[in-house]
């Protein structure tokens, strides 16, 4: 089997340990502000009784694991199997009796309507080409007054300073094979846009932007961007020689320790389902 699998729309995930991997290291660089925002949102411990959580696309459950030991029950769901069989694992290695994992479309996700108070989702709706059909199967399974909470990238704030010619045509390539799988990868910006789209009423938007200097996540988006070249080189949309191309340029920025590496742009949006 071919380790990208396609689920849904366009949503590309991978499985086995390159894609476990992968969502580890998503976790260590992002999770921090995610409770941070969940929190905001409202998702505190005693604060609620009979709280309950859902993630759409949970992947390893880092972060379903986490509001489970805050909600009185949490869901995590996620079309990978994979994922899925992982994450239920790790839960019962950590013996947390309130989470559940299911695998399961966004569009479709056997939820009973209006049961949930809280729902996220991170990187998700800018995998998808109908993101606001996406938030409005989120807004039938939320409760009146249940809030949304998403976290979804824009893909333009990835470069290098000094400037890395590397790091800008491949960012530059990747926005676009977005628009050739009719997904946006700068989606983040318009989050809001399609929550008021789908019926919800905005509470609060944010964003924030990792830089890094020297450490191990630094070179992630070099990660990426490479392994996603893999399969635009299959596609014909980039020769093998220009994905050896930049991919040096890329080793030879993240390597300079007087260069900085940014991330994504990750734009942070709490939308409410009207009570």
């Amino acid at each position: 089997m071919d380790p990208m699998s396609k689920f849904g729309d366009s949503y590309v995930l991978e499985a086995g340990k390159k894609g476990h991997d992968r969502l580890r290291v998503i976790s260590e660089i992002h999770d921090g502000r995610t409770r941070q925002l969940l929190e905001k949102a409202g998702l505190i411990a005693g604060q609620r009784a009979g709280q309950r959580y859902v993630e759409f696309g949970c992947g390893l459950g880092y972060v379903t694991r986490w509001a489970a030991s805050i909600a009185d029950h949490a869901t995590g769901i996620d079309l990978s199997e994979d994922q899925v069989a992982a994450a239920a694992a790790i839960a019962h290695e950590e013996r947390i009796a309130n989470v559940e994992f299911r695998v399961g479309s966004i569009y479709e996700p056997g939820l009973e309507a209006a049961s949930f108070d809280v729902s996220y989702n991170r990187w998700l709706m800018v995998h998808l080409d109908r993101p606001v059909d996406a938030m409005r199967s989120i807004y039938r399974a939320l409760k009146p007054g249940g809030v949304m909470v998403c976290e979804e990238a824009d893909v333009t704030g990835v470069c290098a300073m000094p400037v890395s010619s590397a790091y800008e045509d491949f960012r530059d390539i990747a926005v676009q094979a977005g628009k050739f799988r009719n997904v946006d990868y700068t989606g983040g910006r318009q989050a809001h846009l399609w929550a008021l789209e789908a019926g919800f009423e905005l509470v609060d938007v944010d964003a924030y932007h990792p830089h890094y200097l020297h450490g191990p996540h630094k070179g992630f988006w070099n990660w990426t961007f490479c392994e996603a070249g893999e399969n635009l080189v299959k596609a014909g949309l980039m020769t093998a020689e220009k994905l050896a191309e930049l991919k040096a340029g890329m080793d030879a920025a993240d390597a300079s320790p007087t260069t900085v590496v940014a991330h994504c742009r990750m734009f942070q949006l709490i939308a409410r389902k009207p009570a």
